[in-house]
């Protein structure tokens, strides 16, 4: 496929603000952990402000924006529509979160609730590609377990960043276990990223030439791409780009995403400092958006089999 970068800006800025609220609702359900200046002067409204401009994003790939409110109309058999419910439901739980923190003390139930609203929006987002079935690379629930797992390392690393900038000079209390956390998250997001693409590279069309064209026959030959000049089909399903380009654009995922943060990250577990970790998030918010554009671009479209790569 080829994506529109509108939605990449969403799907990454979206989860990294999910991430981010997830774990501040995760260390305060039980008791308060974080100081509550820290949470009503830069926590909560860094996590509003980057659902506010993912929101934005999202309306850049739609034909007619001014209709998008009667996508939520479809919410009884669409992940679309119940993911349109269910982002402005995490920005209002985000607001009222924050008046709970500003003006007293957070009960039990706004957290969890928080927390499961994120939830929520990670598998209504993740399934809207999950349950394309024809798409293999995409059916399949590794599809769910990457995004909820690169949301929370973007904002477990935006987390620690806050942390530092907030504290000053002075090593915040916990620091070490909320670094330790971010590397093992980053850990474990490489190794599924590396599977996912072990998979996909084995992964075999369940439709051919005969079967896409309703054509019977064994020995079926394409000679043309279907078209006598470009249409729709064949600049939108299929990335446009040379093998040697995807293989570079693999590189800079292993890179950027993963691997230059967790040397970060390792050098930086008992003293971090606001350089490192901006850095390390920098460098893997920019892995982030090359992910994603391969999540979209290694899509294998049956229609492929009929206007295939010549388009």
């Amino acid at each position: 496929m080829r994506p529109q970068f509108s939605i990449i800006f969403f799907t990454t800025l979206v989860g990294m603000a999910q991430g981010l609220l997830f774990f501040l609702a995760l260390l305060n359900i039980e008791e308060p952990f974080l100081s509550t200046p820290f949470l009503s002067m830069l926590a909560l409204p860094v996590s509003f402000i980057i659902l506010t401009l993912s929101l934005v994003a999202s309306f850049f790939h739609l034909g007619r924006p001014e209709r998008a409110w009667r996508a939520a109309m479809m919410w009884r058999t669409s992940w679309l529509s119940r993911e349109v419910i269910a982002l402005p439901t995490v920005m209002a739980l985000t607001v009222i979160t924050f008046f709970f923190v500003h003006f007293g003390m957070v009960p039990a139930w706004v957290w969890a609730a928080l927390l499961i609203s994120n939830l929520a929006l990670w598998i209504c987002t993740a399934k809207i590609y999950q349950c394309i079935q024809f798409i293999q690379e995409w059916s399949h629930p590794s599809t769910l377990s990457n995004f909820i797992l690169l949301g929370l390392t973007s904002g477990g690393l935006l987390l620690e960043l806050l942390l530092i900038i907030w504290n000053g000079s002075s090593v915040p209390l916990g620091m070490s276990l909320i670094s330790g956390t971010n590397f093992i998250l980053l850990f474990i997001a490489l190794n599924l990223k590396l599977w996912i693409w072990r998979r996909n590279q084995k992964l075999k069309p369940k439709s051919n030439l005969a079967s896409a064209t309703g054509i019977k026959g064994s020995n079926i030959r394409q000679t043309s791409m279907g078209f006598m000049g470009g249409s729709f089909n064949t600049r939108e399903f299929f990335h446009h780009q040379t093998d040697q380009v995807i293989s570079n654009i693999r590189k800079i995922i292993l890179l950027m995403a993963y691997v230059g943060p967790m040397i970060l990250l390792a050098f930086s577990m008992n003293s971090p400092s606001i350089a490192q970790i901006a850095i390390a998030l920098l460098m893997h918010y920019t892995g982030l958006l090359a992910e994603r554009w391969m999540f979209f671009a290694e899509a294998n479209h049956p229609q492929n089999l009929y206007y295939q790569r010549v388009s």
